[in-house]
């Protein structure tokens, strides 16, 4: 039920639930369960429902779509894709910290990773229908002023850096993506 009630409260009241993230003292395993892996999952089971039930081979407007044999590993690498971002980013936190004048550590910087991430995780359990993705995108722009707001509060990032601190990030996350799917793609994993 926390779960539900900080998701709630980080969409409608930010500000306020920022404040109260900043004070708790939240350990890695709690984020993990609580968090993390639940909301990770959405995901991946609104997509391969929609999969199973609107896919075809080829569509002239969407392009190829992923084949009915192939719905599971999609399902599953997006899964631990939506993890490895979540702890990729917070590690980015904590790498450019000292460029932003601000201490490592890894435990908020996960703590603001992972609660800013939340609109983008509920947004997943809509992509059961395609249509839908635009949720995303708005949900996208609200992670982003989460991390913006965690930033000040959890981190620290002073008050003119903030947007170029999650802007960092962004980019090099991105960057991290596009290399680690391009080596798993180019071994095979993909």
């Amino acid at each position: 039920m926390e779960t539900l009630r900080r998701a709630a409260a980080l969409i409608f009241r930010p500000r306020a639930e920022w404040e109260r993230i900043a004070r708790e003292s939240t350990t890695v395993d709690e984020l993990l369960r609580r968090y993390i892996l639940p909301l990770a999952a959405l995901a991946p089971i609104a997509t391969t429902i929609g999969m199973r039930m609107f896919d075809r081979t080829w569509d002239p407007v969407h392009g190829y779509l992923v084949p009915r044999e192939s719905i599971f590993a999609a399902a599953a690498a997006t899964y631990f894709a939506s993890i490895a971002s979540i702890f990729a980013l917070a590690g980015i936190f904590v790498l450019i910290a000292p460029m932003f004048h601000c201490q490592r550590d890894f435990r908020a910087a996960l703590k603001v990773a992972t609660y800013g991430a939340i609109p983008v995780l509920l947004a997943g359990a809509t992509l059961v229908l395609p249509a839908m993705a635009m949720v995303g995108v708005a949900a996208l722009c609200h992670t982003l002023f989460l991390y913006w707001l965690g930033a000040d509060r959890v981190l620290h990032v002073r008050d003119g850096e903030r947007a170029e601190f999650v802007g960092i990030s962004m980019v090099l996350l991105g960057f991290a993506s596009v290399i680690t799917g391009a080596i798993a793609s180019s071994i095979g994993l993909l």
